[in-house]
């Protein structure tokens, strides 16, 4: 028999925790930057990574990056691009469905995610987790994207559970920042590629080495193990 805990809620990232997108996303920006004769390595990668919004990151590259294309037009190239390879190869990461779903039964499933909202709907419905998820917010539908909280603040909304009732699941720093800024609890999972800063690690509640140790009796020690902030 399930328990389902509908006051309690964790909150997907997607990029890095869910999909392993970071080599997609990197073929898509030099194809793009070699349509026009330029080079995606010359482009400061620091200021460009991270969770701003397409937007944001869309302005980036056309003022910053000398693409001469609208913040649309960019945006729109880069879209289709990415679900041009989605539609090819999806690339999950391994264990990420089965932790998705083992979760489902207990708690509200959410995303907060940097990813365009096409991009998104896309990969949740090819990929068939979209039945595990109550809802969806994307950088995309508030003014700041991450490492500002108001993606998290709008996923926690949208499952309708006070943020101290939330975890998220997180790889980056910036999405890390954000999480805990929004008021959740953080459960991190870094890429081998990218691992953590000791000032991101502080902020985490739990790290994890792969998201095949997510499980339900996972959270509910984070949930119960943080001294203060224990969910009764």
């Amino acid at each position: 028999m399930t328990h389902l805990k509908p006051d309690r809620a964790v909150i997907f990232d997607l990029d890095g925790v869910i999909l392993d997108s970071e080599h997609v996303w990197e073929r898509v920006m030099q194809e793009l930057f070699a349509t026009y004769d330029l080079r995606f390595s010359d482009l400061d990668q620091d200021s460009f990574l991270g969770g701003d919004n397409s937007r944001q990151w869309a302005a980036y590259l056309r003022h910053v990056g000398g693409i001469p294309l609208t913040e649309d037009e960019i945006l729109g190239w880069v879209t289709r691009r990415l679900i041009g390879y989605y539609t090819e190869s999806l690339p999950l990461v391994p264990g990420a469905p089965e932790a998705v779903a083992g979760l489902a039964s207990s708690y509200r499933l959410a995303l907060a995610s940097s990813s365009p909202r096409e991009i998104i709907a896309f990969v949740l419905e090819r990929s068939g987790l979209q039945k595990f998820f109550t809802a969806w917010a994307s950088s995309d539908d508030v003014p700041r994207g991450k490492p500002a909280p108001d993606v998290y603040q709008r996923a926690c909304s949208l499952v309708e559970t006070d943020p101290i009732y939330c975890v998220a699941v997180e790889d980056s720093r910036v999405g890390i920042r954000a999480a805990r800024s929004a008021g959740l609890r953080v459960i991190a999972i870094p890429h081998l590629s990218l691992p953590l800063d000791a000032a991101s690690l502080e902020l985490v509640d739990l790290a994890l080495a792969s998201i095949s140790e997510l499980k339900v009796e996972t959270v509910r020690s984070v949930f119960f193990s943080c001294p203060g902030r224990q969910v009764l």
